[in-house]
């Protein structure tokens, strides 16, 4: 890899809490064999378990084994996407974008059935409609199985975990829709209550990972107590969610934008809200941003893209516009599809990058390169930097 003209990249590695669990599988067999919770329907239920599009630690793995205890209570369980518009909406994508993060029926022990049709089961207090996968409505019963994590969008006692799974992956397009246009913070939790109360959810499975990327912490969440616990977990992801430790960058460049990364491609936690919602002030102020590919997790989805400023022509070449477009169309954020100038490769997106800004800052730029806004332990950075590392920041050598 070449290091881009005006200057050359320095590595350092940043300081982060990284408690994890030592065994998750073992961990996860033992918490479910504790609550053995009560499955819906006759002897033989059939359980739909939900699964997302994110690149979640060990999720082949976590997924075999709610498969393996369900079938251990003579349940009959199978795999239903629960990823809204992710793939483009269609049935055929969103089954290879499980097999992408490694779940399929050979690598889990339970058929997968992906079918565009959803149906509507009720309407929240306030009026949003909620939407469920046919499939898996038909089922005896439901369990999502996702990570939590802060969301991009808004702030609320619960936000991308296992209840938005149900209120928003499980509905796919129509329920992405009717909730990215109604205050997310209080529609989600609606609809998991709504779906909680039909006594088809026996549990759910709730990760947070650490700033490496390993499992920090899971739960597996009952009907009683299942907001609160997932809010109790959420925080603690919120306390272990890596972050830049610069508050002010002249450049900041990523190597992969991606869905499998973060629902806006980028996560708008570690480049800024700001790119999303202006004027708020908030941290980090990034001048400009390059991105430079799209992961192969996202199979063309580029939304979040418009959150850059500069892109490659690889990047720009990969994207799958219809699959991006029916993502925007259920979320509203049209700035996230807008595409950026377009540069021939690295070293020409970070030339332009840099030639943009007013006052031009020279050899003085402060400049990072990540691989993308989930993995921030390994960083690069300009000489600017290097010279005057903050705490918890240090020199990596060989």
């Amino acid at each position: 890899m070449n290091p881009p003209a005006p200057f050359s990249w320095h590595p350092v590695v940043q300081e982060l809490s990284t408690p994890a669990v030592a065994d998750p599988l073992g961990e996860l067999r033992a918490r479910l064999a504790a609550a053995s919770p009560a499955l819906p329907g006759g002897p033989r239920p059939r359980i739909a378990v939900a699964v997302g599009s994110r690149g979640i630690a060990g999720i082949g793995g976590v997924v075999a084994a709610v498969v393996a205890h369900l079938r251990a209570r003579g349940a009959d369980p199978f795999l239903v996407p629960a990823m809204g518009t992710h793939g483009g909406g269609t049935a055929p994508e969103q089954e290879a974008v499980l097999a992408h993060l490694g779940i399929t029926e050979e690598t889990v022990g339970a058929p997968v059935i992906s079918q565009p049709e959803v149906q509507r089961v009720g309407t929240t207090p306030g009026g949003v409609p909620v939407w469920v996968d046919r499939a898996a409505w038909a089922a005896d019963g439901i369990v999502p199985v996702n990570r939590v994590k802060p969301h991009t969008a808004f702030a609320g006692a619960v936000e991308s975990g296992p209840s938005k799974l149900l209120a928003v992956g499980l509905g796919k397009a129509e329920s992405a829709a009717a909730l990215h246009r109604a205050p997310l913070e209080r529609a989600i939790p609606e609809v998991a209550e709504l779906l909680l109360g039909t006594g088809r959810v026996p549990f759910g499975v709730a990760l947070a990972e650490n700033a490496a990327g390993a499992t920090a912490a899971l739960e597996v969440l009952l009907p009683p107590g299942w907001l609160a616990a997932e809010a109790a977990l959420l925080a603690r992801a919120r306390r272990l969610a890596p972050r830049l430790p610069w508050d002010d960058l002249d450049l900041l460049v990523v190597q992969e934008l991606g869905k499998d990364v973060s629902g806006t491609g980028l996560d708008l936690h570690v480049i800024g809200l700001d790119r999303r919602f202006p004027g708020r002030g908030a941290v980090p102020r990034i001048r400009r941003i390059a991105a430079l590919g799209l992961t192969p997790g996202s199979r063309g989805n580029a939304n979040g893209v418009g959150y850059a400023d500069v892109v490659t022509r690889a990047l720009a070449d990969a994207v799958d516009w219809p699959a991006t477009y029916a993502n925007c169309r259920a979320t509203g954020f049209l700035e996230a599809v807008r595409l950026p100038y377009v540069a021939a490769d690295e070293a020409e997106a970070v030339a332009v990058a840099l030639r943009s800004l007013r006052p031009d800052p020279g050899p003085a730029v402060r400049a990072v390169r990540i691989r993308d806004t989930s993995r921030l332990l390994d960083l690069e950075v300009s000489p600017a930097l290097w010279a005057a590392l903050p705490e918890g920041v240090h020199k990596r050598c060989g």
